[in-house]
């Protein structure tokens, strides 16, 4: 079990329970004997992250949600499976105005689209920016072009999609293993290769840090601009996320990749399903800690990207609430 950053990260099997006013985890050995049991300082966290096979009863759940600490859950393929957010009189109260306000934005097209083009716009230069700082040619003037030019929802959506595919090819210049690590075509549900499992798990990481600064902000995380709120319960973390994948999780992925902290022998390979070894995720874990609790200059004020993110929703319900410009945040200016 990792911890840093008020997170704590459950990679053993076990069981998660509460004991008077207390939080315990108990690891189970292989043949599912408690080896080791350890406390988990309630008022030290603000979620769980959960990628083994964890026992949590009811009661447990409850003592959670009392104390506003969020479970994000995994498979055991380290793939997202959901989420429990406290529902309790603890959590940010949420505003109705903020709410109708919201809902009326995603229900005016041109208001939709402003937001919609705005949070590509962001993206697309993010990442053009992570190949222009590694000496990498990438020309962002055909996306924003037909950014500016798009109607509806669905050609912003092009954009991007297209956007996505000149990228991620880029990254074959920035990657220095291509060996183990050439990009080809982006896979899901589930990655077909290595590069392709990084990815996943790094985006779904970013997924979850941005949907709980949500939940600390008035803003609905089930209402999203970009993305639709369809099938999925939530999409407003989609969208934000799309700023800050190129920022934090790819410029991740070079990292890791080009000091080789994170190899070929990082994966194996069960029942024809990519996975991390324990001590890559551990790896991975301890460097997004790190890159979360990095501080960066803007204006007068010092903040964490965690903060500079819950910022990021702060300045978008201002332009939902009281109408006021949405620029994306952007790495290229000054910090």
């Amino acid at each position: 079990m990792q911890k840093s950053d008020r997170t704590h990260f459950i990679l053993s099997p076990g069981r998660l329970r509460r004991k008077d006013n207390n939080l315990l985890f108990d690891r189970y050995d292989e043949g599912g004997n408690v080896e080791q049991t350890k406390i988990l300082p309630i008022n030290a966290i603000d979620e769980i992250y959960i990628l083994a096979k964890v026992e949590i009863d009811s009661y447990t759940i409850a003592f959670l949600a009392n104390n506003n600490i969020l479970l994000h859950f995994f498979s055991p393929y380290q793939s997202f499976r959901g989420n429990f957010y406290p529902n309790t009189p603890n959590s940010v109260n949420k505003s109705g105005f903020v709410l109708l306000q919201q809902v009326r934005a995603f229900d005016d097209p041109k208001m939709r689209l402003y937001i919609a083009k705005a949070l590509t716009k962001g993206q697309v230069k993010n990442g053009t920016y992570n190949c222009h700082k590694r000496n990498v040619a990438f020309d962002e003037k055909p996306y924003l072009k037909a950014l500016e030019q798009a109607r509806s929802i669905a050609e912003v959506m092009a954009v991007e999609g297209s956007f996505k595919k000149s990228y991620y090819q880029a990254w074959n210049k920035i990657i220095k293993n291509q060996r183990s690590f050439k990009f080809t075509i982006r896979t899901k549900r589930p990655p077909v290769d290595k590069i392709n499992a990084l990815i996943s798990y790094i985006n779904t990481r970013i997924y979850n840090v941005v949907l709980s600064e949500i939940y600390k902000t008035e803003l609905d995380p089930r209402i999203g601009f970009l993305h639709e709120p369809n099938y999925r319960s939530l999409s407003l973390h989609l969208d934000i996320a799309e700023i800050f994948k190129p920022i934090i999780g790819d410029n991740l992925i070079f990292t890791l990749l080009n000091r080789e902290q994170i190899s070929a022998k990082s994966f194996h390979t069960d029942a024809g399903r990519i996975r991390f070894t324990k001590e890559a995720i551990k790896t991975i874990e301890i460097a997004m800690i790190e890159k979360l609790t990095q501080q960066i200059k803007i204006g007068a004020q010092r903040l964490t990207w965690r903060q500079v993110i819950r910022r990021e929703v702060n300045h978008l319900k201002r332009c939902i609430c009281e109408y006021e410009p949405y620029e994306p945040f952007l790495q290229s200016k000054p910090q």
